[in-house]
């Protein structure tokens, strides 16, 4: 049997691939973030700071649940918070969503208005198990200066689930904040 590249395929023919032009892997239609061009990384010369942890605190009282995550960059940290059930599973989704909102802050700096230049919202956030261990996935939201681009990252669950879930919404956002933060 003949195999032949999707490269060469004719436009307009089909490739015999289950994804054509039009439907997303989910077998849906393309959304616009599935079909717009990835936003440029260059930062222009140097890259930002590279942006840390400095801690994740989660306080239950009750049913309530609050979260708190800092993030340091450079010389400028950002905090963000966020409340809601004390389930475990929603909990995990709180972490995510204060990441999100200190990415917000980040975002802000300096003498521009805290989300001016972008705004980072949660989509999913979840612990998966993966083979013999556990993997934090989180799916995000970027929307910065007339663009919205939907990122995905992860982190290894190596002890909390709840720094992990943090890690992951970082590591969706790592680049492109490197470039925002210029």
């Amino acid at each position: 049997m003949d195999e032949t590249s999707l490269a060469a395929a004719p436009v307009g023919m089909s490739t015999g691939s289950p994804v054509t032009l039009g439907t997303s892997y989910s077998g849906g239609q393309m959304t616009t973030t599935e079909t717009a061009p990835s936003r440029p990384l260059d930062p222009g010369g140097t890259p930002g700071p590279r942006v840390v942890i400095d801690h994740v605190l989660v306080s239950t009282f009750g049913l309530d649940a609050t979260t708190e995550v800092r993030l340091l960059a450079g010389d400028r940290a950002a905090d963000g918070h966020a409340t809601g059930p004390a389930v475990d599973g929603y909990v995990l989704r709180l972490c995510a969503v204060a990441a999100a909102a200190a990415v917000d802050e980040l975002l802000g700096g300096g003498d521009v208005p805290a989300g001016e230049r972008g705004r980072c919202f949660v989509e999913h956030a979840a612990v998966v198990p993966f083979g013999n261990c556990e993997v934090a996935t989180v799916v995000v939201l970027l929307v910065c200066e007339g663009w919205v681009e939907q990122l995905a990252g992860s982190a290894l669950v190596a002890g909390d689930p709840r720094q992990a879930v943090v890690r992951a919404t970082l590591a969706a956002v790592n680049r492109r904040l490197e470039a925002l933060l210029t």
